[in-house]
């Protein structure tokens, strides 16, 4: 990666992240694999889970999760990787 200009050492933790699920996608064996490995690494943590079955049992409610992003959030996410791409690009 180094000979092809990408230093991996700069990159932000969204570009690792991506760059690891790259990796793990292109080394599973087949498709059912990847579908596997991903269902364990996007599972609700086993905290989160018991909190949630802890507050059902108790007839509360259950801390809810944020689902989606704000448009904020979409747009601030845009402009980091805009920034990013043009480090990589000049």
């Amino acid at each position: 990666m180094t000979l092809a200009g990408n230093d991996p050492r700069q990159w932000d933790l969204n570009q690792l992240l991506a760059a690891f699920e790259v990796h793990l996608r292109q080394n599973s064996k087949d498709d059912a694999a990847w579908r596997r490995t991903h269902a364990v690494l996007t599972a609700e943590p086993k905290e989160v889970r018991d909190e949630r079955r802890r507050a059902a049992t108790a007839g509360r409610k259950a801390p809810q999760q944020r689902q989606g992003m704000s448009v904020d959030d979409a747009e601030s996410l845009l402009a980091r990787f805009a920034a990013s791409e043009a480090q990589f690009t000049r």
